[in-house]
């Protein structure tokens, strides 16, 4: 019996593919997660903010909403988010020290 190549081809990338997307989602929800713990932060009317080097504590939630995991071609996937205020938070600025979200669970992962 003849090895059909293609079809052996087709598996393992289906089977990347699958994977990949596994990690994706892991990724996501791993953010997710450390978005929706409280702040331990200054105490503003009924908001706790996050201390440095905090997750941002949530506030309206927009930006937990707002991270996703997209396909973008087989066996490459994209996490992240539309915010404008993402980056700032997550690196700082000037005025407000980093409240990192995304490096660290990227970090854990990359270790894996």
């Amino acid at each position: 019996m003849p090895l059909d190549l293609n079809a052996m081809r087709q598996q393992a990338l289906n089977a990347a593919d699958n994977r990949a997307g596994v990690v994706a989602q892991q990724i996501r929800n791993e953010i997710v997660q450390k978005l929706s713990q409280p702040g331990t932060g200054r105490q503003y009317g009924k908001h706790r903010s996050s201390s440095p080097g905090e997750p941002p504590a949530v506030d309206l939630g927009d930006l937990r909403r707002s991270i996703s995991a997209v396909k973008i071609g087989p066996g490459h996937w994209q996490v992240g988010t539309n915010l404008a205020k993402a980056p700032l938070l997550e690196l700082g600025t000037r005025y407000i020290k980093a409240r990192p979200f995304f490096r660290p669970v990227l970090e854990r992962f990359r270790v894996r």
